[in-house]
């Protein structure tokens, strides 16, 4: 029998996994699995905690506060995936969520429901904009905005899934059991990163490589960007910060209000729920097309782009609410709020470039501890005060003005560079 040589070769060859997209479809599942699971599906489990335990509402709710710890431990976090790779830290952080999902039902007392979820927030980082950002700007080069937005878009699947599997759940068993199915999730997760997830690779590995091209190695694989000490020193890193800081009051002042802001003035829980969840189906396609534009645009004006169109949605919100154009606003609001968070790392990206970009990042997020901690106290005392969130979404809207014009004055120095970058990979 004839064994061709070199058959068996290429058939070996084209064969390889493709780790640019496994890479990615990684973190995709991981966005979903941190974001979805402990966000979206938060209220799930709230009413059975109520009914078990006889803890209150304002007990349960404050275990959302320890995300504080996200921010403080982002600088470190950045730069453990700076020095390590990606690989490590996603499976570090996922290995945290999965022990704070899988420990769940064995709780008994609300201090350890409140350690729990510093676990979980600890994981944050590390498994959600931290690697999808770095990921798509090393393998994908050339569509960097849109596969950040792809990637990221894993928040609003999870969004959509994970609700519905805990409620089932719940439904057929009970809420320790979709805790438990979280915490399972959270570790196939983990084995698809031990063999999937790769951060550099040759040329020829590379997606839409057409083979080995050594003359081109070096340029593939050097990174621009500046160091931690040389972004705190630039004007920019502290517009760039405010900006991110006040597009965050949107997760914080605006997403978590929506619904009982549409019950204060009339609808019902169930379309006012019907309304968020549409939000979410367009953010999807949102982070891909506002991905997409800072590919033709720097990330700042996109950014800015995002927060007067969200300002334009929340006067819809105010407004419109009486009226059957208010379902108009949700695919408007939804397009803008999703690709807000694909722009917020790549703006970070075109200011510093990608070398350290998980510390400079890490860096900026730290300040979105201020969104944390002051959206939710604002949003609750006007509206305890005027019994409407129209003032509250007014204060927000300033504050995006604030943003959008520290943005642009932000200098998207290392924009050039990663242009050049992508024309080399």
């Amino acid at each position: 029998m004839h064994l061709n040589v070199g058959t068996v070769a290429d058939r070996v060859k084209g064969s390889r996994i493709n780790y640019g997209w496994a890479s990615i479809g990684v973190v995709f599942a991981a966005t979903g699995l941190a974001i979805g699971g402990g966000q979206y599906a938060f209220g799930v489990f709230v009413t059975p905690l109520e009914q078990e335990f006889g803890w209150s509402r304002t007990q349960i709710n404050a275990s959302l506060s320890f995300s504080a710890v996200s921010g403080l431990l982002g600088p470190l976090v950045g730069r453990a995936m700076d020095r390590y790779g990606s690989r490590p830290v996603v499976m570090v952080s996922l290995l945290l969520m999965a022990a704070s999902f899988l420990l769940r039902p064995l709780v008994t007392e609300l201090w350890q429901l409140y350690a729990l979820s510093v676990l979980q927030f600890a994981g944050f980082p590390g498994a959600t904009a931290l690697p999808a950002a770095r990921l798509a700007g090393i393998w994908f080069p050339r569509t960097r905005g849109r596969m950040t937005g792809l990637t990221s878009a894993g928040a609003n699947f999870g969004g959509m899934i994970l609700p519905q599997l805990a409620s089932l759940l719940l439904g057929l068993a009970s809420w320790r059991w979709g805790y438990a199915a979280i915490g399972i999730l959270s570790l196939s997760i983990v084995v698809a990163a031990m063999f999937l997830l790769r951060e550099r690779s040759a040329p020829e590995e590379r997606p839409g490589s057409s083979g080995p091209q050594p003359q081109r190695q070096g340029a593939a694989m050097a990174i621009p960007g500046a160091t931690a000490r040389e972004a705190l020193r630039s004007p920019s890193f502290y517009a760039v910060t405010i900006g991110v800081l006040a597009a965050t009051f949107t997760y914080q002042a605006v997403l978590t209000q929506i619904v009982p802001h549409l019950q204060s003035v009339g609808l019902t829980l169930g379309k006012a729920a019907s309304f968020l969840s549409l939000v979410a189906v367009f953010a999807m396609g949102g982070k891909v097309l506002f991905g997409y534009l800072t590919e033709k645009a720097p990330a700042k004006f996109i950014l800015v782009l995002s927060l007067s169109v969200q300002s334009v949605g929340l006067v819809g919100l105010m407004t419109l609410h009486q009226t059957p154009f208010l379902w108009a606003i949700a695919p408007v609001y939804g397009i803008a709020f999703g690709g807000m968070g694909a722009v917020m790392t790549l703006l970070v990206q075109d200011s510093f470039g990608l070398k350290h970009f998980g510390v400079i990042f890490g860096l900026v997020n730290l300040a979105t501890i201020g969104s944390s901690i002051v959206g939710p106290l604002m949003v609750g005392i006007i509206f305890d005060a005027t019994g409407s969130y129209s003032a509250a979404f007014i204060a927000v809207i300033c504050i995006y003005a604030v943003g959008c014009a520290c943005v642009l004055a932000a200098r998207p120095t290392y924009r050039q560079a990663l242009t050049a970058m992508r024309k080399l990979a």
